[in-house]
């Protein structure tokens, strides 16, 4: 420490980088992380017709998740998109959560871990991730 009592630091901060980065200047994803939330299997893929796009569906695609406050069946229901192919929906016992955050704004994806199969019906199974 100083004689006449300032503050000193070992850490040298340069005043228009914390400037920006407090007023939200600066985008950096170096903060970014994600968060694996869920994993669990893809439900209503026997309903699809993916024979088109089965082979490009391979571990650790990604897919995108869309909210579908308007299902009639599930007012949380959380669609699955491989490009602009509905694959499935998160289970309907699993999406309560992640919709709610979803609708609060926050991001997430999924990426396949595997898929099989089951006769006429293609299992898929995934893990869920939040973009935080």
């Amino acid at each position: 420490m100083s004689e006449n009592n300032e503050n000193t630091s070992l850490i040298k901060v340069n005043p228009g980088l914390l400037i920006a980065l407090s007023s939200g200047q600066l985008n950096i994803d170096v903060f970014q992380k994600e968060i694996m939330l869920l994993e669990c299997m893809v439900a209503g893929t026997s309903f699809r017709k993916l024979d088109k796009v089965e082979a490009e569906l391979i571990n650790t695609v990604q897919l995108e998740m869309k909210r579908e406050g308007e299902n009639e069946h599930d007012a949380f229901a959380i669609a699955l998109f491989y490009k602009e192919v509905k694959v499935g929906y998160i289970p309907r016992d699993k999406n309560e959560v992640i919709a709610r955050l979803m609708d609060a704004g926050k991001a997430f994806y999924a990426t396949i871990q595997a898929k099989e199969w089951e006769g006429n019906w293609l299992r898929l199974d995934v893990k869920v991730y939040m973009k935080d």
